[in-house]
């Protein structure tokens, strides 16, 4: 592998990464705004169990988004998609 190839393969990891974490997050942080809501307001597990459920739509919803850009665009991780492929897209390098 030249070094183009493996830094455009590291840029598309990290991407990748970030992506996931941010879901996560968006999973997390919601049940936890409810637990300190809870514990604020004096209920029992209300706005946990919302928060819960709130961050679980948030994250599922983000993964579809996610995977309807990926299914539009056809991007996988790996596949060169260099600009020196011919009309009928074979390689036209030696």
């Amino acid at each position: 592998m030249t070094d183009g190839s493996d830094s455009s393969l590291y840029a598309h990891l990290y991407q990748w990464s970030a992506r996931m974490t941010t879901i996560a997050l968006e999973m997390v942080i919601p049940a936890l705004i409810g637990i300190w809501l809870d514990r604020l307001l004096g209920t029992v597990a209300l706005l946990t169990v919302l928060g819960i459920f709130f961050g679980m739509a948030l994250g599922f919803w983000q993964l579809l988004k996610i995977a309807r850009e990926a299914s539009n665009v056809g991007t996988n991780i790996g596949v060169d998609k260099s600009s020196d492929t011919g009309d009928n897209g074979q390689s036209s390098g030696v």
